[in-house]
């Protein structure tokens, strides 16, 4: 899985920012917001995800294992203000469930392992402000470091090393860096991101760098006209969310079956009851998986959470 999905989104800027914007930040995509957090934040939310396609440059193949991938992450990330309207800083660490199931011999198999993945550490700068009456126009850099705390050495029960795909960690340190855009109008918020994820070799194997690309739409539904802060207020939201992967590589060889592009339409759902909370949902359905050699597609991505301002 993709760190960076895990940390994306953390400040919860749009919950707070009065009725200059009235819209919280998208479910997918960053927000180059950094204001409005007036000390710490919480941002829990649940992700459920399912392989179980298999495709041979792009396009399905009958698969003799049958094998389907199940995750479950629940990230817990907690952004904090360190310098009020310029800097957030923050960290985060999934919880992950992740299972193989497939068949050799003719028997069903299940691998599996459950833990804690690798922290995330990250910081957002603010570039550019630009406000006017009922809209605003942000642009924010993102760096991020993650740190190998998941356990990434895991076997089964007969002592063979899990598939890495299946391990909660990637025993690497990785780095991230980005642009976030922001602009919001009104009832309508425009939101995009590119960043790029660098990725380093351990003991011999490096995952392949990743290109993440997002654009999010955001309009708010209720109400048509903001009056005081703190409102209610819900927005949809319909997003785009890419990933560039390049191919893994191990000995210094390239692993041709690695490596790919896959874009998600994503539409969701967010709802602000009072000042200090939100509540979210969204499914991510794959409209182009351009994945190199032969690997499991994604069927989906479902998200659903709240988001809280602590204090």
């Amino acid at each position: 899985m993709n760190w960076k999905t895990l940390i994306l989104g953390v400040t919860l800027s749009g919950l707070a920012a009065g009725p200059i914007v009235a819209q919280g930040p998208p479910i997918n995509t960053e927000t180059a917001f950094v204001t409005g957090l007036n000390g710490a934040a919480f941002r829990l939310f649940a992700l459920t995800m399912r392989k179980s396609k298999l495709l041979k440059d792009g396009s399905k193949v009958f698969d003799p294992m049958d094998r389907e991938v199940r995750v479950v992450a629940i990230p817990l990330m907690f952004p904090y203000e360190l310098i009020p309207n310029r800097l957030v800083v923050g960290a985060g660490v999934p919880y992950l469930d992740k299972a193989l199931h497939l068949t050799q011999d003719g028997i069903r198999q299940t691998l599996s392992d459950t833990g804690f993945g690798d922290l995330s550490l990250f910081a957002k700068y603010q570039l550019l402000q630009r406000d006017a009456p009922r809209r605003t126009t942000r642009v924010t850099f993102k760096g991020g470091l993650k740190l190998p705390t998941g356990e990434h050495e895991a076997t089964d029960g007969e002592g063979s090393l899990l598939p890495r795909g299946l391990q909660l960690g990637t025993g690497s340190v990785d780095y991230a860096a980005g642009l976030i855009f922001t602009h919001s109008a009104g009832r309508l918020g425009l939101n995009a991101d590119a960043v790029y994820q660098f990725n380093r070799e351990i003991d011999g194997f490096k995952f392949g760098d990743a290109l993440n690309y997002d654009f999010a739409v955001g309009y708010r539904i209720y109400p048509s006209v903001y009056g005081t802060y703190p409102s209610p207020y819900a927005t949809v939201y319909l997003e785009a969310n890419g990933q560039f992967n390049r191919k893994d590589r191990v000995g210094g060889q390239t692993i041709e079956d690695s490596g790919g592009h896959t874009l998600f339409l994503s539409p969701g759902v967010q709802y602000v009851p009072f000042g200090a909370l939100a509540l979210e949902a969204s499914v991510q359905v794959p409209i182009l998986q351009a994945l190199n050699g032969t690997q499991l597609g994604t069927d989906f991505v479902f998200k659903a959470g709240i988001q809280w301002l602590a204090f």
